[in-house]
């Protein structure tokens, strides 16, 4: 008969048991998603929402349960490898004993900080993407598109500098909205290099959005609003022209160019 006091004799239920949870979440986290794919329900992975994953792991958390204190024994082996990390010997060198107790309460606040730091996040809530600017914008031109080539790269550059003095630090060395300030922000400054953001407005419209910021926003914007600032009486309208310009060309995009409309 096998010497069950031995720990290298007993059988591995511990282990086991660990496995076995690993591989249900595994198998829910990552498993599910991919089967509606290849039984063709889906041609992307589906989503298995966090409460569902929990039930999952609730279940399988009270299945081995129920089969680990079935038998006296079997769960004496499940609890042996417990027992013998938290058992310390006097003169004995359990150097593993400290490596654990010293990461599960690591690893436990960094789980516990993941969820609970402050995340940017956009409200699902529809809005209208980019509202209508007042009128006295509307006939608005960028005089710096009527330079000579030279004297317009010279005004781009121009531009850069005042861009990373003033903008930079929400909207990002690469106009991308990840600048130093950006996570402290309820919302996050918008990506210029999208598609979908500068390079589908005029650039009479950034003008607008600059000079009167996030308060200038008209109500039909809400509640997305915006966090920036208006800056009509930090900077004259051919600064903001020039950071303009030099927006576009950081984001490698180009305005939109105003319709003509024919009479």
């Amino acid at each position: 008969m096998a010497n069950t006091n031995d720990p290298s004799k007993q059988p591995r239920v511990f282990l086991w048991t660990v496995v076995v949870l690993i591989a249900v979440y595994v198998g829910v986290r990552f498993g599910i998603p991919w089967l509606s794919v290849l039984v063709g329900a889906s041609q992307t992975p589906a989503p298995v929402p966090a409460f569902v994953r929990g039930i999952y792991m609730m279940c399988a958390l009270a299945g081995a349960y129920v089969y680990l204190s079935s038998d006296e024994q079997r769960w004496e082996f499940f609890l042996g490898p417990i027992v013998r990390l938290f058992h310390f010997e006097p003169g004995a060198a359990r150097r593993h004993q400290l490596v654990v107790l010293a990461v599960v309460p690591l690893l436990s606040g960094w789980v516990a900080w993941q969820r609970a730091m402050p995340r940017t996040r956009t409200p699902a809530v529809i809005r209208v993407p980019h509202p209508a600017m007042p009128d006295q914008y509307s006939a608005l031109d960028n005089p710096l598109r009527a330079l000579p080539e030279e004297q317009l790269r010279v005004a781009e550059r121009e531009g850069t500098v005042l861009y990373q003095k003033n903008c930079r630090p929400c909207h990002g060395t690469k106009v991308d909205g990840n600048g130093p300030l950006a996570r402290g922000l309820r919302l996050q400054p918008i990506d210029f290099t999208d598609p979908g953001t500068i390079a589908t407005v005029v650039e009479a419209y950034n003008l607008w959005r600059i000079h009167e910021g996030g308060p200038g926003l008209p109500g039909i914007a809400t509640p997305w609003n915006s966090a920036m600032p208006g800056w009509k009486d930090e900077l004259d309208d051919d600064a903001i022209w020039r950071i303009i310009t030099a927006e576009y060309r950081i984001a490698g995009t180009e305005p939109r160019q105003p319709e003509e409309i024919e009479h």
